[in-house]
């Protein structure tokens, strides 16, 4: 075999390097039988060039979960009844019919919001557990316009202004400050947290596993305005086996037997005396209206069917492009709105017009109303109380 001189620098060239690797590869090739190595640790890895990459990524983007209109207006819907917030129903929209990043959304101050218009100047990171303030995704700060329908969620949540609990004290750690989108205790959102809790079980009906629990349905009470009020879960059934409710710590009891029955005021399942009426208990520090009455009628429970099995917080974005590639929305604007850049002379020459972001907002509001009517037409008396209000 012909030798290269090592030089100077006592490295080989690339071309010496690619032929070295080779013939090592090709020699532990031979030598792999079982007798010899189990694998060949000189293996190249295939599909790993640019062109394998490039088809992986294509790939991985086709098999993306996202979300139609409706999809994203049940799943906003979901959330807010899991958490029994609105901010959560307004920042799931938002994010569908905007098509930004969850942590632009957690990063977004009340000043960015004007009529009609949607600044995307800044994003929240996490690091565990913690929060700090930088630059969206390769600098692509933004202007997004929005339709009337979300101007006016928006403005509904900018009502009550609040500032997050963060105390950091050094760069470039959050030390406090408004922002649109913030949880009920008024700290930012975590997003292992938010997906496991809220998100998922919206998206999936299925509660996730999580140590030591197992994967549970969610539960509701249909006896409420549709889609049901979310109750604890219970583990699921067993297929060809008998059912029986849960008893014990971590489970809470939602319907009656074993000489207990539920309150129909503080809706808790209680002991119940010889006559059959609910013994004297307590809500909070006074006695129970509901102590001595006859027990309520069991829970009707239900369970929630998968809206979009797969789908994420960034799933809505994935989502955004394709509703603007039905909509004929020119490709300048759709990557100004996505915070891409449009390559080589296109991108130089090519301008979004007033004509084509008149044309995107008719569109949005479009998408906005025609789900809406739909969801009208199933149960116009809904729980999550921005709905009912469009409805």
């Amino acid at each position: 075999m012909p030798t290269r001189t090592i030089s100077s620098t006592g490295k080989l060239s690339g071309i010496s390097s690619s032929r070295a690797s080779s013939l090592v590869g090709m020699r532990a090739r031979w030598s792999a039988v079982p007798r010899y190595i189990q694998a060949n640790p000189a293996a190249r890895r295939r599909g790993k060039g640019r062109k394998g990459q490039r088809r992986i990524a294509e790939a991985e983007r086709n098999q993306k979960a996202w979300a139609t209109p409706l999809q994203a207006l049940l799943l906003a819907e979901r959330c807010a009844l899991l958490t029994g917030s609105d901010t959560d129903f307004v920042m799931v929209v938002t994010a569908a019919f905007t098509g930004a990043r969850w942590g632009e959304l957690l990063g977004l101050p009340p000043e960015r919001d004007r009529p009609g218009e949607v600044d995307i100047n800044w994003k929240l990171y996490e690091l565990n557990g913690r929060f700090y303030r930088g630059r969206p995704k390769d600098g692509s700060m933004r202007t997004l316009d929005i339709p009337p329908f979300l101007d006016d969620l928006l403005a509904r949540q900018l009502a009550t202004p609040r500032s997050c609990t963060c105390q950091g004290t050094e760069d470039p750690w959050c030390r406090g400050g408004r922002y649109v989108f913030l949880g009920p205790d008024r700290t930012h959102f975590r997003r292992s947290n938010y997906s496991d809790r809220v998100f998922r079980p919206a998206a999936d009906a299925w509660y996730p596993k999580r140590s030591p629990k197992t994967a549970m349905p969610v539960l509701v009470d249909a006896g409420e305005h549709w889609p049901g009020k979310p109750v604890p879960p219970w583990p699921p059934a067993v297929p060809g086996e008998p059912f029986a409710p849960p008893t014990g710590r971590g489970f809470t009891r939602l319907v009656s037997g074993q000489g207990r029955g539920r309150c129909s005021e503080c809706r808790r399942t209680q002991l119940l005396r010889i006559d059959g009426t609910l013994i004297s208990h307590k809500t909070g520090t006074s006695e129970c209206p509901g102590s001595g009455k006859p027990p309520a009628e069991d829970v009707p429970l239900a369970c929630w069917l998968p809206l979009r099995p797969g789908l994420t917080p960034h799933g809505l974005r994935h989502g955004h492009q394709p509703w603007m590639d039905n909509a004929g929305i020119p490709y300048v604007l759709q990557s100004e709105r996505m915070g891409h850049e449009v390559p080589g002379m296109r991108g130089t020459y090519a301008h979004p017009t007033p004509e084509m972001r008149t044309a995107l907002l008719k569109s949005l509001q479009r998408l906005w109303e025609t789900p809406l009517s739909s969801v009208r037409g199933w149960q116009p008396d809904r729980r999550c109380q921005p709905l009912t209000a469009f409805s």
